[in-house]
C-alpha cells in the first residue's frame, strides 16, 4: 500500500502543512496546522493510502538549559 507523508513545519513564524514539495497554509497555530494535516491524512486513508503525519518543531529556547542551583 502506498504511503503519503504530511509534515507540519514552522516557517517564518507561521505553521505550514507539507506534502512532498507542496506547502499548504499558513496556519496561525500548531493545533490548526495539525488538524489540517490529520484531516488530509484521513481523506488519503479513505482512498487506500497509508499515512504519516510528522510534526517538525524547534525546541523551546530554554529546553536545553539546566538549573544551575
Amino acid at each position: 500500500m502506498p504511503t503519503v507523508e504530511y509534515t507540519v513545519d514552522q516557517i517564518d513564524g507561521v505553521w505550514m502543512v507539507g506534502l512532498g514539495e507542496k506547502r499548504f497554509g499558513p496556519y496561525s497555530t500548531l493545533d490548526k496546522a495539525v488538524a489540517a494535516a490529520v484531516g488530509a491524512a484521513d481523506k488519503a486513508e479513505v482512498q487506500g493510502y497509508e499515512t504519516v503525519v510528522t510534526i517538525n518543531s524547534k525546541p523551546a529556547a530554554d529546553a536545553g538549559k539546566q538549573n544551575a542551583a
